[in-house]
């Protein structure tokens, strides 16, 4: 690009700066957003972290009581030793 005088070229100058300097507080709020994004991520991550260990506690606790209910009821149900073995 040829700029024939020195007003085009401080026209330029100025213009190619302006753009550069748009551009740089365009990277930088863009780079604060994902700073953010990411922080969000994170802590969403460690919320359903949070949830899956919670469900998978009441799901061991359930499985806890079902056996120990059929324990229990297996012990209930068994036949008494018979007196004549001992």
């Amino acid at each position: 690009m040829i700029l024939k005088n020195r007003n085009s070229r401080f026209a330029f100058q100025f213009g190619r700066q302006s753009a550069l300097r748009s551009t740089d507080e365009m990277v930088e709020q863009l780079s604060e957003q994902l700073k953010k994004e990411r922080a969000q991520h994170k802590f969403d991550l460690a919320e359903k972290d949070r949830e899956l260990a919670l469900v998978l506690r009441e799901l061991a606790e359930a499985r806890y009581e079902l056996a120990r209910r059929d324990t229990a009821a297996a012990f209930i149900n068994a036949p008494s030793p018979s007196p004549s073995l001992h």
